[in-house]
């Protein structure tokens, strides 16, 4: 009998167990004085976009298998219509050692790499390909997107990635349909393996198929805005004390031949283009860790189709230094030039000063798990 009471208050308490989850936290703030200077008019502001707040939950399954859910808040352009707050991540991701399923809303392959500015969109016209469903009145419709996306990882650095994506239409906004599928192939060394400062960091290959509705063409194929990406980072200098490492993205513009003239934001993004971007960069350490940052880069558009002489160009410079565990402060040069039809779009050219200060932070709670990456890795990063 006194057997039997022990196997019932196992059975009990093993059926009304819970399973804690792991929580993380993440928070950035990103904070600037902008002077600008254009061919039309100065101005001066102060700029805390692209601040924002990350939580997340990860939970081992009856498996192999973990699931984790991630919620993130983030603080778009003080002109953007996207209202105060705008959610940039709210996705489940299941995996294991091999494969990785993600559903929800969260950043689009459509850069694959991650460039020393301040905020990730300083250089968006050369570093992602465009949302063609976008009326650009702000950069977060060509980062973000209702993503359904399967990836296969082999050896832990190289990764399959298939994908299929809902940007937002600025014509239809309530049309939650995928109207994008790209295929990615992606060689990266392991988070936990940079230290070792390999000279092939990563290299990478996208290909993003946009459905659009192009007049004269039933095929859907044939309709479609494509888009080719290569990526690639090297190390030049791979010194643990003084890092130098070369960043390189070329984005091919498959737009439709008819488009030869820019009347609007969607004639901008559907027109044939190439687009070249890349930045130098040096950092220093000190007692092993990260102790300031310089870098320089340019960007190159080229809009073949459009027989003015109608290329952009983009320099931008900057620095980072840090002032405490986590805490940086920046400052940041960047020139851009637009000729042709692009100069009635976006003014002749700009210059834009910013003096920035950068905090991060990370916890992790109940830590249960090896971590691929953490939540402000979903980000853009700073010193690194």
């Amino acid at each position: 009998m006194k057997n039997l009471l022990y196997i019932i208050i196992f059975i009990s308490g093993w059926g009304y167990a819970q399973i804690t989850p792991e929580f993380e936290i993440g928070a950035k703030g990103v904070f600037s004085g902008n002077l600008n200077f254009n061919s039309d008019e100065s101005s001066a502001v102060s700029d805390f976009s692209d601040t924002q707040l990350l939580m997340g939950l990860r939970q081992k399954l009856y498996n192999d298998w973990r699931a984790q859910f991630v919620l993130g808040l983030q603080f778009p352009d003080a002109n953007s219509n996207l209202g105060q707050v705008f959610y940039n991540n709210i996705f489940v991701r299941l995996e294991d050692k091999k494969n990785i399923f993600k559903v929800g809303r969260t950043l689009a392959q459509t850069n694959l790499n991650e460039f020393p500015t301040l905020r990730d969109d300083d250089a968006q016209r050369f570093t992602y390909a465009l949302n063609p469903f976008s009326d650009g009145v702000n950069t977060e419709r060509d980062q973000y997107a209702n993503v359904l996306e399967y990836a296969r990882v082999f050896k832990q650095r190289f990764f399959v990635s298939v994908h299929g994506e809902n940007f937002y239409d600025s014509t239809e906004p309530d049309d939650f349909r995928l109207n994008s599928m790209g295929l990615t192939l992606l060689y990266r060394v392991p988070e936990s393996q940079r230290w070792n400062r390999n000279v092939l960091q990563e290299i990478g290959l996208s290909y993003n198929n946009y459905f659009t509705d192009r007049s004269g063409y039933s095929n859907d194929f044939d309709a479609s805005v494509k888009n080719l990406l290569f990526s690639t980072t090297i190390n030049l200098k791979p010194d643990p004390i003084n890092f130098v490492d070369f960043r390189f993205q070329a984005i091919q513009n498959f737009g439709w031949d008819e488009v030869t003239t820019l009347n609007d934001y969607f004639d901008y993004t559907r027109t044939e283009s190439t687009t070249l971007f890349g930045t130098v960069r040096y950092l220093k350490q000190k007692l092993e860790r990260p102790h300031y940052q310089l870098a320089i880069g340019g960007g190159y558009k080229s809009l073949s189709n459009l027989g003015l002489d109608s290329d952009q160009f983009m320099f931008i410079a900057n620095g980072f230094y840090r002032l405490g565990q986590d805490f940086d402060i920046g400052l940041q040069y960047r020139y851009s030039d637009n000729k042709g039809l692009t100069e009635i779009l976006f003014g002749k050219s700009e210059h834009r000063v910013q003096l920035a200060l950068v905090y991060s932070f990370s916890k992790i709670f109940n830590k249960q798990f090896g971590d691929r990456e953490d939540l402000l890795n979903l980000e853009h990063n700073y010193i690194k």
